[in-house]
């Protein structure tokens, strides 16, 4: 099933809110314990995969909690990593809010059902209740 993700933050930066509807994606969203090999540790991390989107970049993040959940959205809070040049690599905060098809927007397909973007009420809401 795909779902939708919406960064909240732009190199560790709350996003303004014109800012949240841009840099989204839809895809599908693994979370797994991988080995950090420029920190040296196994760390969970949040990938999604079968990316929609035309950054064509990798959707990654590190240390991946899940901070809040309501309905059909949650929280994930970690830190994604930025690489620059050959050997600059640069981990900034993040926090995805995630959202699942509801009920409604499954069809006879589930799996390949997607989820529509939250609305700007639905992220404040997250954000408040979240203490983001």
């Amino acid at each position: 099933m795909k779902v939708h993700i919406t960064p909240l933050k732009i190199k560790g930066v709350l996003k303004q809110k014109w800012a949240r509807a841009m840099g989204n994606a839809r895809g599908v969203l693994h979370v797994c314990d991988k080995r950090d090999t420029i920190n040296h540790r196994t760390t969970r991390v949040a990938e999604l995969a079968q990316v929609e989107d035309l950054s064509g970049g990798q959707w990654l993040l590190f240390d991946a909690q899940l901070v809040w959940a309501k309905d059909t959205m949650f929280l994930l809070s970690g830190y994604e990593r930025r690489i620059e040049g050959i050997d600059t690599a640069t981990d900034y905060a993040q926090s995805w809010l995630v959202r699942l098809p509801g009920p409604s927007e499954y069809g006879a397909a589930a799996m390949e059902s997607d989820a529509s973007a939250p609305t700007d009420e639905q992220i404040a809401q997250a954000l408040a209740e979240a203490g983001v």
